[in-house]
């Protein structure tokens, strides 16, 4: 698996933070990125195989003159969708759930506190073994248990932003966004209870809610309020855009652009979802703007458990300068939100866990610690840069954050140095 991992990573792209030493940890975008370009790879080659047909307003209204839109080649498409693209794309989804969400987050805490002690792969689940050290703290711990949707929303965005950019909704991404993008709600509805001790099982969402609720005593999230909330999901229109490419695709052999509102030469559109933090639920309300085919996407956050108030922005355009060879860009994240604590509590994660069912478990830490708030942000410049005469383009993105939690990135203050070579063909 390891090996595998290195050679995915040395053939499309680099992910490296530096706290205080180089360390390579597979984050979540590198993961997005090189499942994509798996995803554009096979695409070529089934087109190879089975070109895709362009098809005219004209074969539409008459579609017994066309050969493409019989009820043999409809049964293809169907075919390739459910026997091919389903499964590929329900499996990338599960490999970055598992080892570039989980088993990035256990990476990026060290040695020091958990390894990876090994994934098991299915074609519509899996699982993450996490190997920990009696330094490892409830909190860190609450980090990895929800780095596996974490890491998928970062596909989906990753998704959304191809799609504005080629305004095409790709129809052999439709399951991978569909299941990316709805694994928060699909993960709340595996379970049914709250735990009143730690659970037997490796579920996300009880894990989640037994830490939350153990490291924050006044914490008032149960699987109602996450499950309700998660539906937040179902007020994204690109789920419903990616339904849409694939009965379009299937039924006439057509592709669809992206639906916005648009004034003047900007497009507009919305969506919004919930996201899972170390200190509580958190909504996203997200902006996309679209002006001469450069997407830019905003977005603002905020959530609030006990005590606790916690919000911020960001934003991203990969292409605000642009000249003949490359172009510049910016992404940039600003919050202010409680520790991630790092500090020993009364009980370790370990301790924690091998607490007898229904025992008495003590204060993990003091109010005071728990409601202190920290403000950060990270800065990073997104460069590509076309060889002339050739089909290659450079990738790098420089920049730095500082402490705090900010989905797929380091917990702890580090450099990011992200780069990667694509090829077009």
């Amino acid at each position: 698996m390891k090996k595998n991992l290195l050679f995915l990573f040395i053939l499309f792209s680099v992910s490296i933070f530096s706290y205080p030493c180089v360390d390579i940890n597979f984050t979540p975008y590198a993961g997005a990125e090189n499942i994509l370009f798996l995803q554009s790879g096979l695409g070529k080659l089934e087109n190879l195989a089975y070109p895709t047909p362009k098809i005219t307003l004209e074969d539409i209204k008459n579609p017994e003159q066309c050969p493409h839109l019989s009820s043999r080649n409809r049964w293809i498409r169907q075919g390739q969708a459910i026997l091919i693209w389903a499964p590929v794309n329900v499996s990338c989804v599960v490999t970055q759930h598992e080892v570039f969400g989980h088993g990035y987050r256990i990476r990026d805490l060290g040695s020091k506190y958990a390894k990876v002690g090994g994934y098991r792969m299915y074609v519509i689940g899996g699982a993450t073994k996490i190997l920990s050290t009696n330094q490892l703290t409830p909190s860190q711990n609450l980090t990895v248990r929800i780095a596996g949707v974490e890491a998928d929303a970062i596909l989906a965005n990753k998704v959304r932003l191809n799609w504005l950019r080629d305004n095409l909704v790709n129809p052999r991404e439709g399951f991978l966004y569909f299941y990316s993008a709805l694994s928060l709600v699909n993960y709340s509805f595996t379970v049914n209870k709250n735990p009143k001790s730690a659970p037997k099982t490796g579920n996300d969402i009880s894990n989640f809610l037994f830490l939350l609720n153990t490291i924050y005593p006044d914490s008032k999230v149960g699987y109602t309020k996450v499950r309700n909330l998660s539906l937040l999901s179902l007020l994204d229109p690109f789920v419903y855009y990616s339904i849409l490419a694939q009965w379009a695709y299937i039924g006439l052999a057509s592709t669809i652009q992206v639906p916005m509102f648009q004034i003047r030469s900007v497009k507009y559109l919305p969506s919004a979802r919930l996201a899972l933090t170390p200190f509580g639920l958190q909504g996203f309300f997200e902006n996309f703007f679209v002006v001469n085919s450069i997407p830019t996407y905003l977005y603002l956050k905020w959530g609030k458990n006990g005590a606790n108030t916690y919000f911020g922005f960001g934003l991203e355009n990969q292409k605000i300068i642009i000249w003949k060879s490359g172009s510049l860009g910016l992404r940039a994240d600003f919050w202010h939100e409680p520790h991630v604590l790092f500090q020993q509590a009364s009980l370790s994660y370990n301790e924690l866990y091998s607490l007898p069912e229904n025992a008495y478990i003590p204060p993990l830490y003091p109010n005071s610690v728990l409601t202190e708030k920290l403000t950060g942000g990270a800065v990073t410049v997104i460069g590509a840069y076309n060889w002339k005469k050739t089909p290659l383009k450079l990738f790098t993105e420089l920049g730095y954050k500082t402490a705090g939690y900010l989905p797929g990135e380091a917990l702890r203050a580090a450099p990011i140095v992200r780069g990667g070579l694509s090829g077009f063909f």
